[in-house]
């Protein structure tokens, strides 16, 4: 949730956005979440899930059905490959649940709870420049609607980097 989240935040400030995603959040599995603002009878994870997908798409995120093979560091840059194919990125974040090889991979030291979370600040940047972690994997609870908020806030927070004033995301 965090992932699609801040993906749709990204595209609706007209951020280039990709999400690569295999399906694997543990959200998937939950057959019905009762405590997520706005579905007073309850949603499936999974459903709930789909339906980010599609509003994220809508203001111009880019899904790849694809795992991360891994992250490398270039420069100011980063080289993401997925299914031997490389994309080029300005920012990384990071929004897996458990999975933190990549983060070990581009150097980033695992702290928290039994060493196994990706240490950011208030903005969820890491010890990386350009690399953010979200959700889950910074040892926040996992629990949908936190995990939204979540990435929301690292969103608002790169946009205000990249464009160097304040932001705010409402409608009009």
């Amino acid at each position: 949730m965090a992932g699609v989240s801040c993906a749709l935040f990204l595209a609706r400030a007209k951020l280039a956005a990709a999400v690569f995603d295999q399906g694997g959040s543990s959200l998937r599995r939950v057959e019905c979440v009762r405590n997520y603002l706005g579905f007073p009878q309850g949603i499936g994870g999974g459903e709930l899930l789909d339906l980010g997908r599609r509003q994220a798409e809508s203001f111009g995120t880019v899904f790849f059905d694809l795992d991360i093979a891994r992250i490398e560091q270039r420069g100011n840059r980063f080289a993401v490959t997925a299914n031997d194919r490389d994309w080029d990125c300005r920012f990384v974040v990071l929004a897996s649940n458990k999975r933190t090889d990549l983060a070990t991979q581009l150097g980033l030291t695992l702290g928290g709870f039994g060493n196994r979370f990706v240490t950011v600040d208030d903005d969820g940047q890491t010890a990386i420049p350009g690399v953010y972690a979200i959700g889950r994997i910074t040892g926040l609870p996992s629990q949908a609607v936190i995990s939204a908020g979540d990435g929301a806030r690292t969103a608002i927070a790169l946009i205000r980097k990249v464009r160097g004033e304040y932001y705010v995301d409402h409608d009009t």
